[in-house]
C-alpha cells in the first residue's frame, strides 16, 4: 500500500509542466496560504532529433527576455525542457509560463514573440498547447537554473472532485511543504485544465526539483509519509482512477520563479 501511495503521490508537469483548471464547486475555494490562483500555459514539442539543438538554443535565448517579465511581475514563474522518459506520443520538449491571469500569460507570449524569431523547429514540429489553472501550489522563492520536473496526471471519479481537492490540501500538501523545507522539491501544484482539451476530470500534480538526486529523496519522503498516514492510500484510490495514472518527466534546461 505505500508503494501505492508513492505512485499515487509521485506525480507534478506538466507538462503539464507544469497546472490547474476550473475544477466545478472546489474553483471557489480559496487558495491555501492566502495565495491567488495562478495560470500556467503549456507548450509541447515533438521536435524531430537534428532539430534539438535548434530548439534548445532559442529557449536559452529567450531567458533574458523572460527574466524581464519575471521582474516586472507580468508573470510568476517560467521554464523548458526536454522529455527524460520518452514514450510513443513522441514529445520532446515543453516551455510554459505561469501567471495570475489570462491577460498576463498572452501579454508574456506577445513579448517573447516580439524578442525572438521564432526558431524553424516551431513550424515544422508537432505541437500541442495546454491551459491550466492551480489554486494550490506551492514554491521556493526566487529558485532558479537547471532541474526535474515530474508531472502526474490522473483521472478523478465522477462526483469526486471537490473530495479529491480536500485530500490534496489536508493530506498531500504538507508533504510537499515538508520538501520545500527540506530543499528536494522548488514548486509544486494541483493542477486542472482551465480550457478543456481533454477528460473534464482530468487533474495533474506537478513538481520542479533540484536534480536526479532530489528524486530519490523525494521518493524516500513518500515512502516514509505514507508509512506514518496508512490512511491515505485508501483514500485516494476512492476519490481516483488509477488506470488512466501517466508520469512525465522533463530535465529542465533553464527555469526561474519569483
Amino acid at each position: 500500500m505505500i508503494r501505492r501511495i508513492s505512485q499515487a503521490i509521485a506525480l507534478v508537469c506538466a507538462v503539464s509542466f507544469i497546472v490547474g483548471a476550473v475544477w466545478g464547486p472546489v474553483r471557489a475555494q480559496a487558495p491555501a496560504g492566502g495565495e491567488s490562483a495562478v495560470y500556467t500555459y503549456v507548450a509541447q514539442w515533438a521536435v524531430p532529433r537534428p532539430q534539438w539543438a535548434n530548439i534548445e538554443k532559442f529557449f536559452k535565448d529567450a531567458q533574458p527576455a523572460l527574466n524581464k517579465l519575471l521582474e516586472d511581475g507580468t508573470i510568476v514563474a517560467w521554464g523548458n525542457g526536454r522529455n527524460w522518459v520518452h514514450d510513443d506520443g513522441g514529445w520532446t520538449h515543453a516551455n510554459w509560463v505561469t501567471a495570475g491571469s489570462f491577460e498576463k500569460i498572452k501579454r508574456a507570449l506577445d513579448a517573447i514573440r516580439d524578442a525572438l524569431p521564432q526558431p524553424a523547429a516551431f513550424s515544422t514540429s508537432k505541437h500541442m498547447d495546454q491551459m491550466l489553472r492551480a489554486a494550490i501550489y506551492g514554491a521556493k522563492p526566487k529558485a532558479s537554473g537547471t532541474g526535474m520536473l515530474w508531472v502526474a496526471t490522473y483521472q478523478v471519479k465522477p462526483d469526486q472532485t471537490e473530495e479529491f481537492g480536500r485530500l490534496f490540501e489536508n493530506d498531500i500538501k504538507p508533504l510537499f511543504d515538508e520538501q520545500i523545507a527540506a530543499g528536494s522539491v522548488l514548486w509544486y501544484s494541483l493542477n486542472f485544465e482551465a480550457i478543456h482539451s481533454g477528460p473534464t476530470n482530468s487533474v495533474s500534480i506537478a513538481y520542479v526539483l533540484p536534480d536526479a538526486t532530489a528524486i530519490d529523496k523525494f521518493q524516500a519522503a513518500l515512502e516514509s509519509y505514507g508509512a506514518r498516514h496508512p490512511d491515505l492510500g485508501p483514500a485516494m484510490q476512492a476519490t481516483m482512477d488509477f488506470t488512466a495514472h501517466r508520469d512525465y518527466v522533463y530535465e529542465l534546461i533553464n527555469f526561474a520563479q519569483k
